[in-house]
């Protein structure tokens, strides 16, 4: 692949990196970058990024950091892909200057100092954040929003009429904010919440340590669609909390908003997604009624016998060490892992006559499966996959998709 991007889902910065390439749908690779740990400031990091910042950026032999800048770079190097984020014409490309300096000046500085506070810092260090400050700089994000209000009671975007990076620089951060106390400064300006409505209609609560919402967002990159992911921090018990069970009543992760619908159930919202948007990105429900039925089959496998034995996997050899820092029950696996391995083996009887679970095209039957398996891959249950020839080689094809790599980085198998 030719595009790397070093740098964190944590990070505002690489966040807007990210999101320019979705836009202009090109493929790329993460490579994360640890900051907790501090490895942005190691000898690596600093022979791409010489401020000991992220992104770092490399495309074939340029090597870039600065995300407006890579921004840009990106939407003049691929003009011709996806959207286009820089305007041709001379005097509405300087009206879209003057908005990406506002981000960059006047609207960054203070949003970088509240998110530090207030989120940030808990995620960082488990501190709260300084009152003092918050108050400070919420005064002054006030301030420079009604600026933003005045424009956008005007104009549709930021720059002009069409969404261009002076809108897209924004999002990450905005994004941000809007799970903080600091919301209530942007709903009090109508046109301004409209503006970041506009840059993310779709809206998924989950987490990325959730095989469920990674079901979800491996759907939305197969399908090429833009999304605003909203974490929930599991540990502390957020889904059992009133704004996700008024979203998903049974307080589980995630769920899903597009417009002026909510759904939840992962399996739900992919098939919503692949019959709504179906003119868009990869095809994952077959049109011909036969072909279709033996994707439902194994829709059915992937739900009723994969999941459950799987889901006890996963939370004996990863959830209790993650959530509560305990040892699995050995006992369990054991048990567990007899079922998986009759499992798939009939897998791996359908796999040998067939390149996809489903048929000879990829569908949802597959796609269902992978955040799962790609978790169990990095546990002792490795070794069952692997002893299965045909299954190991339809996951490690289905791993090198696109839409894989951008959800899950570099594939490990």
């Amino acid at each position: 692949m030719g595009i790397k991007v070093y740098g964190s889902m944590f990070s505002t910065a690489t966040l807007r990196v990210l999101l320019c390439l979705a836009e202009k749908d090109l493929d790329f690779e993460l490579i994360n970058v640890d900051l907790a740990s501090g490895e942005h400031k190691q000898p690596h990091m600093l022979s791409r990024s010489p401020f000991g910042h992220i992104p770092a950026f490399e495309d074939g032999d340029i090597k870039l950091f600065d995300s407006r800048a890579i921004t840009q770079y990106i939407s003049r190097t691929y003009a011709g892909k996806g959207t286009t984020l820089i305007n041709n014409e001379p005097k509405k490309a300087a009206m879209e200057s003057v908005w990406m300096e506002v981000e960059s000046h006047e609207f960054d500085p203070i949003a970088t100092k509240l998110a530090w506070e207030l989120c940030m810092k808990r995620f960082l260090f488990g501190q709260n954040g300084d009152e003092v400050v918050v108050s400070a700089e919420k005064k002054k994000l006030e301030r420079v929003l009604d600026v933003y209000e005045a424009r956008l009671s005007e104009s549709k975007y930021l720059g002009a009429d069409c969404f261009s990076l002076a809108d897209m620089h924004h999002a990450p951060m905005i994004k941000l904010l809007m799970d903080t106390q600091i919301k209530e400064v942007f709903d009090a300006r109508p046109h301004t919440v409209d503006s970041t409505t506009i840059l993310m209609a779709i809206t998924v609560y989950g987490s990325m340590v959730s095989t469920a919402t990674l079901r979800v967002l491996l759907c939305l990159a197969e399908k090429d669609l833009n999304f605003e992911l909203i974490n929930v921090d599991l540990a502390s018990g957020e889904h059992r909390r009133p704004h996700i069970v008024s979203r998903n009543p049974f307080g589980q992760i995630p769920a899903f908003e597009d417009g002026d619908i909510t759904l939840f159930e992962s399996r739900a919202i992919s098939q919503y997604l692949s019959r709504t948007y179906a003119g868009k990105g990869t095809e994952l429900i077959n049109t011909d009624p036969k072909k279709a039925a033996m994707e439902s089959v194994w829709m059915d496998v992937e739900s009723q016998k994969l999941e459950p034995a799987a889901t006890k996997l996963l939370w004996e050899l990863c959830m209790k060490r993650f959530l509560f820092s305990q040892n699995g029950d050995d006992e369990v696996v054991n048990v567990e892992k007899k079922k998986l391995e009759s499992l798939l083996d009939v897998y791996e009887a359908r796999l040998s006559e067939s390149k996809y679970l489903g048929g000879d095209s990829f569908s949802l039957a597959d796609m269902h499966n992978i955040p799962t398996i790609k978790f169990l891959m990095g546990t002792q249950m490795k070794e069952v996959f692997n002893a299965r020839p045909c299954v190991s080689a339809w996951f490690a094809n289905i791993m090198s998709r696109p839409a894989c790599v951008k959800v899950f980085g570099v594939p490990a198998y």
